[in-house]
Formats: C-alpha cells, sequence, structure tokens
C-alpha cells in the first residue's frame, strides 16, 4: 500500500469513527456499533497493508491483526483488546442482520475499542488522531 492509500484509509476509518460519535449522540447505537466496527476493520487493514489475496475477510483481518506481526517488534495484542475486538464484531452482527435493538452501553463500548484501536495503529504508523476522544 503506497502512502496516498494508507492515507485515505485511515481517514475513512477516522470518519466511521466520528460517525459512530454522532450516531450515539442521537440514540442510533445499532449504527453506531456498526460505525465503530468499520473504524476498527479499516485501522486493521491500514496495519495489515494489502490483503494477500485480492480483499479482506472480517474473520481473515482479525486473524491476521491479532497474533501482531505488523508491529516491529511484532507482539500479539493484549487478551484485553483481542476480546473486545471479538466483541465488537458479534456486536455489529446483533446489530445489523439479527434485529437486536442496541443500548447506550453498547455503542459506549463499541466506541471505547475502536477508539483504543485507531490510537494504537495510528501510533505506530505516525499517523494523526485528529479529534478521536474516548
Amino acid at each position: 500500500m503506497d502512502a496516498q492509500q494508507q492515507q485515505a484509509l485511515w481517514a475513512i476509518a477516522r470518519e466511521n469513527y466520528e460517525a459512530a460519535e454522532l450516531c450515539a449522540q442521537r440514540g442510533w447505537h445499532n449504527v453506531s456499533i456498526a460505525c465503530s466496527y468499520y473504524a476498527v476493520y479499516t485501522a486493521m487493514w491500514v496495519a495489515l497493508d494489502d490483503p494477500p489475496h485480492g480483499k479482506w475477510s472480517h474473520p481473515g483481518i482479525l486473524q491476521n491483526f491479532v497474533p501482531g506481526q505488523w508491529r516491529h517488534p511484532p507482539l500479539p495484542l493484549e487478551r484485553t483488546l483481542m476480546g473486545a475486538i471479538r466483541r465488537l464484531y458479534n456486536a455489529r452482527l446483533h446489530a445489523q442482520y439479527m434485529g437486536e435493538r442496541s443500548m447506550n452501553q453498547d455503542s459506549a463500548e463499541a466506541l471505547r475499542t475502536a477508539y483504543l484501536v485507531l490510537q494504537l495503529v495510528g501510533s505506530i504508523f505516525g499517523l494523526p488522531h485528529g479529534g478521536t476522544t474516548p
């Protein structure tokens, strides 16, 4: 991935995070969770670079992100963050495909997870965090 694509993807990750914040403020918690998830997904893509087989699958990107080979030196993710990302993935599935109404605490947890991933990836790659707040 070249620098221009990295910047474009990073802007999309931050935009999804900001959309998640706005949706949570409006009480649109299911949409907030989905936006938080896509902020995390896109940040993981920035960290991992382009996929080896054309596009990332949702389980595949997580499986490649967790071992931490993208970090220098390689370092696996902390268990708490790994668990939070998996919970966010499952929360998105429930919010978007199973008709379950999410609550304020659900979108707040999703936003915290997205914040942590954006901070981690941004700090390692020297990418701006902008108005990202927990």
